[in-house]
């Protein structure tokens, strides 16, 4: 759900930079990045590492970033050039996040793995 949430917002901010004007691209937007929030908000992490708690809430406020991004591009009369500041922000967020979790759970099955040899 995360990986089309975040095709549908990349595909609509891409268009009007290629000079394709649809009336509907704000709001398919915005549908992709309450999608996003959605998903990540329903995703839970059991484990006990902090650092990979404290990632997953990073991806919580990438989300967020997204659905503030969208608010900027419904509501143009606020500061219409206010959308892609956040849009990039959250998209830092969720790269950095998305990288650091993957490291830090092969560290932590690594660690799992050398403790059971034991």
């Amino acid at each position: 759900m995360l990986t089309v949430a975040l095709l549908i917002m990349l595909v609509t901010s891409v268009l009007p930079l290629v000079n394709v004007h649809w009336e509907y691209t704000k709001y398919v937007f915005a549908f992709g990045a309450v999608l996003a929030l959605a998903e990540r908000l329903t995703e839970r992490y059991q484990g006990t590492n902090v650092r990979i708690k404290r990632l997953y809430r990073m991806g919580k406020i990438s989300a967020l970033f997204y659905c503030v991004s969208a608010f900027f591009l419904l509501y143009p009369e606020v500061n219409s050039q206010n959308w892609l500041p956040f849009l990039m922000a959250g998209a830092v967020l969720q790269v950095y996040a998305t990288f650091a979790v993957e490291h830090e759970m092969k560290k932590e099955a690594k660690a799992q793995e050398e403790q059971s040899n034991e």
